[in-house]
């Protein structure tokens, strides 16, 4: 079975996701796409390094994901010395699957401790860059499917765009983190992973400080509060998630800046 998952910002008002899934089946026979996320929003490339990371278990090895999402520069002094380059493709094969992004800080998103070979994809037209998802992509994702060789269109590189994704720290008594993505239902997932919780509180008593609210428990359902209640739960991937029954925890608990950038702290006090 071939697999091809796309991740990308595309949306599905207009045509252009058609396009790049009818390049994809008319170069390949019993091809599957996969949706795997088609409204990343904001050039958010956090946003689709944990939707791919948390997906990658669930797919099959060899399985193909298309990753069509650029770091949005504003060419200030702030981005303008990363060395990043959206006219740059890359293509890694990682835990057995391949991954096809623009060169935009992915693979150690989704792996601080990435180390696998990275190869940066040839292209011959100039105009390939402006759609590149259907016009560089669907055609590295057919000569993958017909097991060609990496080496017959990309060359290694070494020097690609590494960012680095905030992780949730202990400063005394309080395990802080911070939110890293919204979920269309807006529940707040965090980057306190199960693992660093048990291994931080363990089975002693903490407070998790929100907006005017204090929660000493963790549940296992939105249900177990009451409507319109806050709750916080481990996700189906093992994140802490802050969430309101019935609501939206993003559009009550969240600020924003001018840029209207998601920005959520979480500081869960623990109690000796």
């Amino acid at each position: 079975m071939s697999i091809v998952t796309l991740t990308t910002d595309l949306g599905y008002r207009d045509p252009y996701l058609a396009l790049v899934k009818a390049k994809l089946i008319s170069q390949t026979q019993n091809v599957n796409i996969v949706d795997l996320s088609c409204e990343i929003k904001g050039n958010n490339i956090s946003h689709a390094a944990y939707i791919l990371k948390n997906s990658l278990p669930h797919f099959p090895d060899n399985s193909i994901h298309l990753v069509a999402v650029k770091f949005l520069l504003d060419r200030s002094n702030q981005t303008k010395n990363l060395g990043i380059d959206n006219t740059r493709f890359l293509l890694t094969k990682y835990k057995n699957q391949f991954i096809v992004c623009p060169d935009n800080g992915l693979f150690t998103l989704i792996d601080k401790d990435f180390s696998e070979q990275v190869f940066e994809i040839y292209y011959a037209d100039e105009k390939q860059k402006h759609f590149f998802l259907k016009d560089v992509f669907a055609d590295v994702a057919a000569h993958l499917l017909k097991n060609n060789k990496i080496e017959d269109i990309a060359k290694p590189t070494a020097d690609y765009y590494k960012a680095v994704a905030p992780e949730s720290y202990v400063n005394g008594n309080v395990l802080r983190g911070k939110g890293i993505y919204v979920d269309d239902f807006g529940n707040i997932v965090c980057n306190i992973s199960k693992e660093k919780f048990n291994e931080v509180i363990g089975k002693r008593k903490f407070s998790v400080h929100l907006p005017g609210k204090l929660l000493s428990e963790i549940h296992s359902t939105y249900d177990e509060v009451n409507f319109n209640q806050p709750v916080v739960i481990f996700n189906s991937f093992g994140y802490l998630e802050v969430a309101i029954n019935g609501k939206s925890a993003a559009q009550m608990l969240v600020k924003r800046d001018i840029g209207n950038n998601f920005d959520f702290d979480i500081i869960i006090e623990i109690h000796d």
